[in-house]
C-alpha cells in the first residue's frame, strides 16, 4: 500500500531504501533555431518523503554537510517543512494533494555544493497510481518556480499522455519566456522516465529527458555513485555554462531575463493530445 507524505512508515536508520537511486541518462535536444543535442549521465536520489526522517547514511547526510547531502532549505519556500509546503503548494493552485506516497527525484548536494535545474515531486494516490507531479525548477539566477502537473478531474496520469503547462519562468537565455511545456511521466517498477518538451507557436523547439534504472540506496551504492559521477551538481553547472558558450558561438539569440512570477506555483490546465511532435528546424 502507498504511504502518505506524513506517514510514519520509513526504513530504519541505515537500512537500504528500495529504489532509492536513479542512474539516469539526461538528454537535451534543441530543434530551433539551430539543432543541437547534448547527453550526460548522473545519479539522482529517488526518495519517498516518508523516508526523509531516517535518510542519514554513512555518505549521505540530511540538513548538514557530507559527501552527499539533502537539505530541506534547497526546496519549497525555504521557511516551512517539506510536508507543509507540499500541501500549501497544491492549495495555492486550488488543488487537493493526493493521499498516497510522495517521492522526490532530485540531485543531492556534494561536499556542500548543490544545484538542481529541476526536481520532481511524484505524488501518488492510495492505490499507488501517479496522481500529480510538482516540477520544481531553478535557474542560475537563484530563482525558482513550480509547475503542478495534473490530469483533468484529478484522475491518474497515464503513461501515454502529455500534461501541458504554460511557460512563465525564465530558465535559458536562448529562449524567451513564452510557449508551453508538455510533460510526460513513465513509472515502472525498476525504471523512471520523464520528458519535458517546450513548444512555441505549435512547434517543438526543445526536448529534455531524464530516464534510467532504479536501484536500492545503500552507503556502498552512494560511494560507487561518487566515483562514477564525481561532483554531479558542479558538473551540471559547468555543463550549463559550457553549452551556453557553444550556443552563443553558434549564433543563438540571447533574450534578457524578465522578473520571475509573483506566484510560486503554476497549475497545468490539462492534457495535450498525444501526437508525433512537429519539430521546428
Amino acid at each position: 500500500m502507498a504511504v502518505s507524505v506524513s506517514a510514519p512508515q520509513s526504513p530504519g536508520l541505515g537500512a537500504p531504501i528500495a529504489r532509492g537511486l536513479l542512474d539516469a541518462r539526461i538528454t537535451h535536444a534543441r530543434f530551433s533555431p539551430k539543432p543541437y543535442t547534448l547527453t550526460h549521465k548522473l545519479t539522482y536520489l529517488h526518495i519517498p518523503v516518508a523516508a526523509l526522517p531516517s535518510l542519514k547514511r554513512r555518505f549521505l547526510n540530511r540538513n548538514g554537510w557530507g559527501l552527499f547531502a539533502l537539505n530541506d532549505r534547497d526546496y519549497g519556500d525555504r521557511s516551512t517543512s517539506i510536508a507543509d509546503w507540499l500541501k500549501s503548494a497544491f492549495a495555492s493552485a486550488g488543488a487537493k494533494m493526493p493521499d498516497g506516497q510522495v517521492t522526490l527525484v532530485t540531485l543531492p548536494r556534494v561536499l556542500g555544493f548543490g544545484f538542481n535545474p529541476v526536481s520532481f515531486w511524484l505524488c501518488h494516490d492510495r492505490e499507488g497510481a501517479l496522481a500529480a507531479v510538482l516540477a520544481e525548477v531553478n535557474n542560475t539566477f537563484g530563482e525558482r518556480h513550480c509547475y503542478l502537473c495534473r490530469a483533468p478531474e484529478g484522475r491518474p496520469i497515464a503513461a501515454d499522455e502529455e500534461i501541458v503547462a504554460e511557460k512563465v519562468f525564465h530558465v535559458s537565455p536562448f529562449f524567451p519566456t513564452d510557449g508551453e511545456y508538455r510533460f510526460r511521466f513513465i513509472e515502472k517498477p525498476e525504471r523512471v522516465a520523464i520528458r519535458v518538451d517546450l513548444y512555441r507557436q505549435g512547434a517543438r523547439v526543445l526536448s529534455a529527458t531524464i530516464a534510467g534504472r532504479l536501484s536500492d540506496l545503500t552507503s556502498k551504492a552512494m560511494l560507487k555513485s561518487f566515483f562514477r559521477h564525481p561532483f554531479p551538481t558542479l558538473q551540471v553547472v559547468l555543463l550549463i555554462h559550457y553549452h551556453a558558450a557553444r550556443l552563443y558561438m553558434r549564433g543563438h539569440r540571447i533574450f534578457s531575463k524578465p522578473e520571475p512570477p509573483e506566484h510560486l506555483v503554476t497549475a497545468s490546465p490539462g492534457t495535450a493530445t498525444t501526437t508525433v511532435p512537429s519539430e521546428q528546424t
